[in-house]
């Protein structure tokens, strides 16, 4: 789905496919780890540990440079949104949604009661697993 560059360069055909277009998409850029980083919200140091960890990929090294393209960023923050019918929940978010406060729903997860996930330096909790847990208290 991507656009191609189908201009043909004046008397160059080098490095073009039989048909004249260029084997790279136009609007699915390399971007550099400090854009990358800018991108995602985290620092160059971060970006380089979620490369390494496997969590963003595929990567390239080109010149001693980490490079990536923006549609494998865009994939990766489309995975760590979620469902967007499920969408994740922070410790406010959780304390607001139950009447609490946000050090009564950091708790409530510590002690297992609420499953969290490690996004990050963040604990964030799927809604459902809130409403789950309102559903197991009730009854």
């Amino acid at each position: 789905m991507h656009t191609y560059l189908s201009m043909t360069v004046a008397g160059q055909e080098s490095g073009m496919d039989t048909e004249g277009v260029l084997p790279f998409a136009v609007d699915d850029p390399l971007l550099t780890s400090a854009e990358a980083a800018d991108m995602l919200g985290v620092s160059r140091w971060w970006f380089g540990e979620l490369v390494r960890r496997g969590r963003v990929g595929p990567c390239a090294r080109i010149g001693g440079r980490l490079r990536v393209r923006q549609s494998v960023l865009d994939r990766y923050r489309a995975e760590q949104a979620g469902d967007p019918e499920d969408p994740y929940l922070a410790y406010d978010d959780i304390g607001a949604y139950l009447g609490v406060s946000s050090w009564t729903a950091g708790e409530l997860v510590r002690r297992g009661l609420l499953t969290g996930t490690r996004i990050g330096r963040r604990v964030v909790v799927r809604r459902s697993a809130v409403e789950a847990y309102v559903e197991a208290c009730t009854r």
